[in-house]
């Protein structure tokens, strides 16, 4: 499968990051090829970023990377962009 900003890669790879259930409905058609890319994709950015392991702080800062960009940019751009929110946010914050 091709994931924009990724590459080609095997479908099993990307079904790596399911629970069973995930896999399941990916097999039943619940969850569409395009939707494991993304949530591959996400996944990768995730591990990616020094915040990844912050759901809610790295759900606040990955929100503000348009659309266009989430689509285009290598897992590691995203995780890079979402960092520099938390850093802007954090430094202003602070009242650096």
């Amino acid at each position: 499968m091709k994931i924009n900003g990724i590459g080609i890669i095997k479908k099993e790879q990307a079904m790596s990051i399911l629970t069973k259930e995930g896999r399941q409905a990916v097999q039943s058609g619940d969850i569409t090829l395009d939707e494991l890319g993304q949530m591959y994709k996400l996944e990768m950015v995730k591990r990616s970023s020094k915040i990844g392991d912050m759901p809610d702080t790295f759900r606040q800062c990955y929100k503000w990377i348009p659309d266009k960009l989430k689509d285009e940019l290598t897992p590691a751009d995203l995780a890079n962009l979402t960092d520099q929110f938390y850093d802007c946010y954090s430094n202003g914050k602070a009242g650096k």
